[in-house]
């Protein structure tokens, strides 16, 4: 129970810290200006989340990211997505609830920035677990100097690129599909 506690401190202090806050970032860093667009937008006009973009359309998804309610998106790689084992073989209306369902696990509730995380894991020594959209729990931590999520089934993924601030919440880009069926 104690852990549990710490753990909601510690993402509560992480979302108190506002998302130009953090003036020591590299020139590469995405905190400077939160855009004007919404999550759906920046996801489509994204460099490597065309593909997650796509998805989210094809599942119905995409309109919630229109909307004015905050999320943050963990937006796999356009390669990752299209590499998702067996959903080409499904009939469509399968592909879409099964594709919808690791959708949801890649969303998370409020808009937290890698730097957000960064800071509730070193309050919390070592890691941070947040519950997805989809109700699994993503694990964060530092590998080195490298922002790694974990879901529930022991897959992995890293921070791959700048976040991008969107006017309803974040997109982080990682490396791979996380709670694939």
């Amino acid at each position: 129970m104690h852990n549990r506690t710490v753990q909601r401190c510690a993402l509560l202090l992480a979302l108190a810290v506002p998302a130009g806050a953090c003036s020591d970032s590299g020139p590469d860093e995405a905190e400077a200006s939160v855009g004007n667009e919404t999550l759906a937008a920046a996801l489509a006009d994204g460099d490597d989340t065309g593909a997650m973009s796509e998805a989210l359309q094809e599942t119905g998804l995409a309109q919630i990211f229109d909307g004015s309610a905050a999320y943050t998106v963990l937006a796999p790689s356009d390669a990752s997505i299209d590499a998702i084992a067996g959903l080409g073989d499904m009939p469509e209306v399968d592909r879409n609830a099964v594709l919808a369902a690791i959708l949801r696990e890649h969303v998370l509730p409020g808009a937290l920035t890698p730097e957000d995380i960064e800071n509730a894991i070193e309050v919390q020594d070592g890691q941070v677990s947040i519950q997805t959209m989809g109700d699994g729990m993503m694990r964060f931590a530092m590998q080195g100097d490298r922002l790694t999520v974990t879901d529930d089934n022991g897959r992995t993924a890293t921070v791959s690129g700048a976040p991008v601030l969107a006017s309803n919440g974040v997109v982080i880009p990682i490396d791979a599909v996380l709670k694939q069926p």
